[in-house]
């Protein structure tokens, strides 16, 4: 029998299954710290999950290239923190400069409760490198030549961001600053008001009828699922079957409008899914399933007063 070169590709996945499952084996436990982490560095949950999966990827992606023995908690922190630094760089153009001085660099104690509760000034007011060094040793308790080894730089240099990162800490104040929403077209409204109404019937040809037909449906850390009629096959199909009693609504959810699922544990109701709708011209496009994304989940809970469903990283 012929193998079409799309069976081909698709069949290199089948030995990288195995090899993906043990890396996630290995990572797993690091996994909420390194949530909370890029939570923390990026200020938003929805680019704090972008960021931990982007970190996944590359990590997973650079096996081949390990030629050492490498402290797996290190190499995440250390990927994340370039790539949301190279981000940075490209959006803004520019880095803070280290300002070196011949001077012993002082390094006061520093409480890390205060800087979580200060986490939405500092997302603003300090540059990028200054932002990491601080949350890496103040809050996750790395140590300054750790960190330099992170970042690429030298100890000195991360003591003097440190002290400079500490200092502008101070002068902030403790006002709350409120983000702003996404505004909705009427086209928009119109569709996901559909999709919740199709959602709560449990009607997945509803659903299908919503999708454009070389829509994505990215579900978070496990698998892409490409037009519609894959969608329909597959995750639709398993999402009817689901014997968990569930509900939609619209929500913001840190500036977005989110599609949140609900459903009942202990009696109480609480948060099933969460799922991101890209409209164009009148179908989705595009939908970001978030349900394998537990401190996400977590933290939408805890937006919404309520619990969250327990969620593993995988199938």
């Amino acid at each position: 029998m012929t193998v079409t070169p799309e069976q081909s590709i698709q069949n290199l996945g089948n030995p990288l299954r195995d090899v993906r499952k043990q890396f996630d084996e290995i990572v797993i436990p690091f996994r909420p710290e390194l949530w909370r982490y890029c939570y923390r560095i990026t200020g938003s949950p929805w680019d704090a999950e972008d960021l931990v999966q982007e970190t996944l990827i590359k990590a997973f992606s650079s096996l081949a290239q390990l030629w050492q023995p490498i402290n797996p908690k290190g190499y995440l922190f250390k990927i994340a923190s370039n790539t949301w630094i190279d981000q940075c760089r490209k959006m803004k153009g520019k880095m803070d400069s280290i300002e070196m001085t011949s001077e012993p660099v002082y390094v006061e104690e520093y409480d890390s409760f205060a800087i979580e509760g200060a986490m939405e000034h500092l997302v603003i007011h300090l540059p990028p490198r200054q932002r990491v060094v601080l949350l890496l040793i103040d809050v996750f308790q790395f140590k300054a030549k750790e960190v330099g080894a992170i970042i690429g730089t030298t100890e000195g240099a991360v003591k003097s961001l440190l002290n400079r990162g500490r200092g502008k800490l101070k002068q902030l104040n403790e006002q709350t600053l409120e983000g702003s929403h996404e505004p909705l077209t009427n086209e928009e409204k119109e569709l996901i008001n559909k999709y919740i109404q199709a959602f709560n019937r449990r009607d997945p040809d509803g659903i299908a009828n919503l999708l454009d037909e070389n829509m994505n449906h990215d579900i978070v850390h496990i698998a892409m699922e490409y037009g519609r009629d894959v969608v329909r096959k597959y995750s639709l199909a398993d999402w009817a079957k689901d014997p968990v009693e569930m509900t939609a609504e619209m929500h913001y959810l840190w500036g977005r409008p989110a599609v949140v699922q609900f459903g009942k544990i202990n009696d109480a109701v609480a948060v099933y899914d969460v799922t991101l709708l890209k409209i164009e011209n009148g179908k989705i496009i595009e939908m970001k399933d978030y349900y394998f994304c537990p401190e996400l989940l977590s933290e939408a809970a805890a937006f919404l007063q309520i619990e969250a469903f327990p969620r593993n990283y995988t199938l």
